[in-house]
């Protein structure tokens, strides 16, 4: 089996996504959709394999291509057409939980509803309605 976005062989143990038009598609490429470095030759992670599963070559395809331009895009639908939502939250942490309450008392137990911002957003796609982080 050939992967459909460089056209390179995927060996019988090498793991790979599998799209939601049934083609396949190997680490190195799931890596630059997801601008990621998870997927290794013998293991592509469960979360991003769903979400390949969810995603047509088109749009993975076209996903790829715009990523080289700078463009902002639905990684569902290849759709431009998105809006940002705020943002990310991380939300409750229980390590903070369990080290301000072990510090300060029950008081530092607060600690755990404090969030922290990451660097990532939170984006709608007002085509397909699907969310996702960049």
């Amino acid at each position: 089996m050939k992967c459909f976005v460089c056209k390179n062989k995927i060996g019988l143990l090498d793991d790979k996504g599998f799209t939601q038009d049934h083609k396949f598609i190997c680490y190195q490429d799931v890596n630059k959709l997801f601008d990621a470095d998870k997927a290794r030759k013998h293991f592509v992670p469960a979360d991003l394999k769903r979400e390949i599963n969810q995603m047509t070559s088109t749009a993975i395809l076209e996903a790829i291509n715009r990523e080289n331009t700078g463009r902002l895009f639905c990684p569902y639908c290849g759709s431009s057409n998105v809006q940002p939502l705020g943002q990310h939250h991380k939300n409750f942490s229980a390590g903070k939980a369990i080290g301000g309450a072990v510090l300060t008392g029950g008081v530092g137990a607060v600690a755990g509803f404090l969030g922290k911002n990451t660097n990532q957003t939170d984006f709608v796609c007002m085509d397909c309605g699907k969310q996702f982080k960049k």
